[in-house]
């Protein structure tokens, strides 16, 4: 999953600007999976005391080792086990769109930010359901899927209620941005082809539930494939970012 993103660049891109250079600055990845963002944070801010928090200890386990200045801690994000007030950047990237309950874990990432620290939320608005075209049976494996889902807490328009989310937490000075993230036209490239095979690969149960059969989850992932291999089809999202204070 590394190979999905490069965690530098992202850092420089979305965290860069609200990264304090003091020393002991404290910074939390919510929802940070092997840490690989949180361990980028540092390499931007040696000095930084950084935390890693993901409600899968398994995947916190799967990164590199803990250390002085980086932690890896394990809870629920909709009830952190945090002290009020303790952090000087708080940050989620691709989390929050698998969270039934939002608005607790934003209200959350608020709470442990210190007044005048900041909250940056990324997340998407349109994965897996913005194609053209859409043939039948593109159709017959995206709405059974996009139902199934919604009914386990996956919204794929998180991005847009970002703002609004930001907003109820009580966060002031909001900044949103709005960028590409993917965008295939035409045939897909075999790096992107690669990721996105991962992607099914761990969506296939939840696909063969939703439609089913295992037979009818294989058939509607090569559809999708096929999709994806098309020269005369077009698959997009796009990556809000809000960012806020806390008062």
């Amino acid at each position: 999953m590394v190979a999905k993103v490069d965690a530098d660049a992202w850092v420089r891109t979305y965290l860069d600007p609200v990264l304090p250079s003091t020393p002991g600055a404290r910074v939390l990845d919510v929802g940070a999976g092997p840490g690989h963002i949180a361990e980028a944070v540092l390499r931007a801010r040696p000095a930084a005391e950084v935390v890693a928090f993901d409600g899968n200890p398994e995947r916190l386990a799967a990164g590199g080792p803990a250390g002085t200045r980086l932690q890896r801690r394990s809870g629920d994000a909709r009830a952190l086990p945090l002290a009020d007030g303790s952090f000087d950047v708080v940050y989620s990237r691709l989390m929050l769109q698998y969270v039934a309950e939002r608005e607790a874990a934003v209200a959350e990432m608020a709470r442990v930010t210190r007044p005048g620290g900041t909250v940056v939320l990324f997340d998407l608005d349109g994965q897996l359901v913005w194609h053209d075209p859409v043939g039948p049976e593109l159709r017959a494996l995206l709405d059974p899927v996009t139902n199934a889902l919604a009914a386990a807490g996956f919204d794929p328009h998180t991005g847009r209620r970002l703002y609004g989310l930001a907003r109820r937490a009580g966060l002031t000075d909001l900044d949103v941005r709005v960028d590409p993230y993917h965008l295939i036209a035409g045939r897909i490239d075999p790096v992107q082809r690669g990721q996105w095979e991962l992607k099914l690969d761990i969506a296939r149960p939840l696909i063969a539930r939703a439609l089913g059969s295992p037979a009818a989850g294989e058939a509607a992932v090569a559809a999708f494939l096929a999709h994806l291999d098309s020269e005369e089809t077009l698959t997009y999202s796009v990556a809000f970012t809000v960012t806020g204070r806390r008062r």
